[in-house]
Protein backbone atom coordinates (compact mmCIF):
# COMPACT_ATOMS: atom_id res chain seq x y z
CA UNK A 1 0.00 0.00 0.00
CA UNK A 2 3.13 2.61 0.23
CA UNK A 3 4.17 1.66 -2.79
CA UNK A 4 0.46 2.88 -4.35
CA UNK A 5 0.83 5.87 -2.22
CA UNK A 6 4.38 7.13 -2.90
CA UNK A 7 3.51 6.22 -6.93
CA UNK A 8 0.45 8.40 -6.55
CA UNK A 9 2.14 10.93 -4.68
CA UNK A 10 5.12 11.16 -7.05
CA UNK A 11 2.37 11.83 -10.08
CA UNK A 12 0.38 14.30 -8.07
CA UNK A 13 3.77 16.53 -7.40
CA UNK A 14 4.82 16.30 -10.95
CA UNK A 15 1.36 17.31 -12.30
CA UNK A 16 1.02 20.16 -10.39
CA UNK A 17 5.00 21.50 -11.27
CA UNK A 18 4.14 20.97 -15.02
CA UNK A 19 0.97 23.35 -14.79
CA UNK A 20 2.55 25.99 -13.00
CA UNK A 21 5.40 25.95 -16.09
CA UNK A 22 1.98 26.01 -18.29
CA UNK A 23 1.13 29.78 -17.13
CA UNK A 24 4.13 31.36 -17.70
CA UNK A 25 5.51 31.34 -14.02
CA UNK A 26 9.13 30.01 -15.43
CA UNK A 27 11.85 31.97 -16.39
CA UNK A 28 10.56 32.01 -20.18
CA UNK A 29 7.65 34.63 -19.51
CA UNK A 30 8.43 38.25 -20.79
CA UNK A 31 7.78 41.56 -19.32
CA UNK A 32 6.39 44.14 -21.30
CA UNK A 33 8.00 47.70 -21.62
CA UNK A 34 5.88 50.25 -22.73
CA UNK A 35 7.35 52.92 -24.90
CA UNK A 36 7.09 56.64 -22.91
CA UNK A 37 5.85 59.70 -24.27
CA UNK A 38 6.90 62.89 -23.40
CA UNK A 39 7.62 67.10 -24.06
CA UNK A 40 4.43 67.67 -25.77
CA UNK A 41 4.49 70.48 -27.99
CA UNK A 42 2.19 72.55 -28.21
CA UNK A 43 1.77 71.94 -24.34
CA UNK A 44 -1.53 69.73 -23.50
CA UNK A 45 -3.84 72.00 -22.39
CA UNK A 46 -2.66 75.20 -23.76
CA UNK A 47 -4.09 78.27 -25.55
CA UNK A 48 -3.34 79.01 -29.31
CA UNK A 49 -4.15 81.25 -31.82
CA UNK A 50 -3.73 78.70 -34.58
CA UNK A 51 -2.37 75.13 -34.52
CA UNK A 52 -0.13 73.61 -37.75
CA UNK A 53 2.96 71.74 -36.14
CA UNK A 54 3.42 69.32 -33.03
CA UNK A 55 6.51 67.52 -31.49
CA UNK A 56 6.81 64.81 -28.51
CA UNK A 57 9.69 62.92 -27.87
CA UNK A 58 9.31 59.09 -27.41
CA UNK A 59 11.21 56.63 -24.96
CA UNK A 60 14.75 54.87 -26.70
CA UNK A 61 13.25 51.50 -26.17
CA UNK A 62 10.51 52.49 -29.27
CA UNK A 63 10.33 51.09 -31.98
CA UNK A 64 10.43 53.78 -34.51
CA UNK A 65 8.81 52.64 -37.54
CA UNK A 66 5.31 51.49 -35.41
CA UNK A 67 4.84 55.44 -34.28
CA UNK A 68 1.21 56.44 -35.99
CA UNK A 69 0.21 60.27 -35.04
CA UNK A 70 -3.33 61.48 -35.22
CA UNK A 71 -4.48 64.64 -35.57
CA UNK A 72 -8.70 65.27 -34.85
CA UNK A 73 -10.54 68.64 -34.45
CA UNK A 74 -13.88 68.14 -35.12
CA UNK A 75 -14.28 66.52 -38.55
CA UNK A 76 -10.77 67.23 -39.62
CA UNK A 77 -8.71 64.28 -39.05
CA UNK A 78 -5.34 63.50 -39.96
CA UNK A 79 -3.22 60.16 -39.49
CA UNK A 80 0.75 60.32 -39.78
CA UNK A 81 3.04 57.39 -39.68
CA UNK A 82 6.56 56.72 -39.48
CA UNK A 83 6.73 57.76 -43.05
CA UNK A 84 5.48 60.91 -43.28
CA UNK A 85 6.71 62.08 -39.45
CA UNK A 86 10.34 63.76 -39.03
CA UNK A 87 12.49 61.36 -36.71
CA UNK A 88 15.51 62.08 -34.93
CA UNK A 89 17.46 60.10 -32.31
CA UNK A 90 19.53 61.29 -30.05
CA UNK A 91 22.86 60.17 -28.52
CA UNK A 92 20.65 59.15 -25.41
CA UNK A 93 18.49 56.92 -27.42
CA UNK A 94 15.35 58.96 -27.39
CA UNK A 95 13.43 59.89 -30.47
CA UNK A 96 12.32 63.26 -31.36
CA UNK A 97 9.24 63.37 -33.34
CA UNK A 98 7.65 66.46 -35.53
CA UNK A 99 4.86 66.71 -37.60
CA UNK A 100 3.04 69.45 -39.62
CA UNK A 101 -0.26 69.76 -40.89
CA UNK A 102 -1.50 71.01 -44.32
CA UNK A 103 -3.31 74.32 -42.79
CA UNK A 104 -3.35 75.83 -39.61
CA UNK A 105 -6.47 75.04 -37.58
CA UNK A 106 -8.02 78.25 -36.07
CA UNK A 107 -10.76 77.48 -33.53
CA UNK A 108 -12.15 74.78 -31.34
CA UNK A 109 -9.99 71.72 -29.80
CA UNK A 110 -7.44 69.58 -31.43
CA UNK A 111 -6.52 65.95 -29.93
CA UNK A 112 -3.28 64.93 -30.78
CA UNK A 113 -2.49 61.06 -30.00
CA UNK A 114 0.61 58.80 -30.26
CA UNK A 115 0.52 55.13 -30.65
CA UNK A 116 3.93 52.89 -30.69
CA UNK A 117 5.58 49.46 -29.61
CA UNK A 118 8.45 48.75 -28.26
CA UNK A 119 8.37 45.24 -29.31
CA UNK A 120 5.82 43.15 -31.18
CA UNK A 121 2.31 42.98 -28.67
CA UNK A 122 3.89 45.75 -26.45
CA UNK A 123 2.13 49.17 -27.66
CA UNK A 124 1.24 52.11 -25.68
CA UNK A 125 -1.43 55.06 -26.86
CA UNK A 126 -1.16 58.86 -24.92
CA UNK A 127 -2.37 62.33 -26.05
CA UNK A 128 -3.14 65.35 -25.41
CA UNK A 129 -5.59 68.31 -25.95
CA UNK A 130 -5.03 71.86 -27.21
CA UNK A 131 -7.77 74.88 -27.07
CA UNK A 132 -7.54 77.18 -30.14
CA UNK A 133 -9.26 80.26 -29.43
Amino acid sequence: MTTIFRLTAALLFSLSADSVYAYGSGQSSSHCDKPAFSEFQPAPNKYLQSFQEFSLSASANTTPASIVVHVSAGDIKYEYTAKELYISQHKSGRYDIRGKIERPIEHGFVRISVTAHSKPGCEKTDGFLVRIQ
